[in-house]
Formats: structure tokens, C-alpha cells, sequence
């Protein structure tokens, strides 16, 4: 949630970096650390990884970014990435870039 002043601009940190900008940079960071870990080392569905970070796994998995499918309706217990989710990464990384 962003908190807003009485002008409705985003609030402004300590450092000069808006809440909205600390928000979008920790949300894509998480879900490139999730891809990531994926592209390198396939992790279990229930592994710790995935319990500590179960809603950025579910939101990939959904939009076709991670899965667990190894062939035609064969199905591991390991999360990896997809083409879609390398090209996501790969997107992510631009836009860490950017604002940074």
C-alpha cells in the first residue's frame, strides 16, 4: 500500500526515494530472485524456498513463467523456468536498470 500525503503525491523517504519506487523495485527484485533461482537451480514444490516465497512462485506459475511440466502431461516436483519466464527475467533486468 502507498501512503500519500494530503496532496496525493507519493510519500518520500528518508533517502529521497518514493514509497512507490521502493515498492516497484522490491516487487521486481523478488520476482527475479524467484526466476533466477529457477534458471540455476530448479527448486522443489516444497521446499523452503517455496514456502518463503509461495505468492511470487504462484503469480509466475500463472501467467506461464515457471512450471512444472517436463514433457507433454509429465510433471516433476521441481519448479523451472519456461522461455516465457526467461524472457520476463531478461525484461526485469532492463527495467531494474532503468531505475536504478
Amino acid at each position: 500500500m502507498t501512503h500519500t500525503s494530503s496532496n496525493d503525491s507519493p510519500s518520500v523517504t528518508g533517502d529521497g526515494v518514493t514509497e512507490d519506487f521502493s515498492e516497484d523495485l522490491e516487487q521486481l527484485t523478488a520476482f527475479w530472485i524467484v526466476l533466477d533461482k529457477a534458471t540455476r537451480e530448479p527448486f522443489t514444490v516444497k521446499s523452503n524456498f517455496a514456502r518463503k516465497g509461495a505468492w511470487y512462485i504462484a503469480v509466475c506459475a500463472s501467467r506461464g513463467f515457471l512450471t512444472t511440466e517436463v514433457d507433454y502431461e509429465v510433471f516433476s516436483n521441481y519448479w523451472m523456468i519456461t522461455e516465457e519466464g526467461l524472457d520476463f527475467k531478461d525484461a526485469i533486468d532492463e527495467r531494474i536498470q532503468e531505475l536504478l
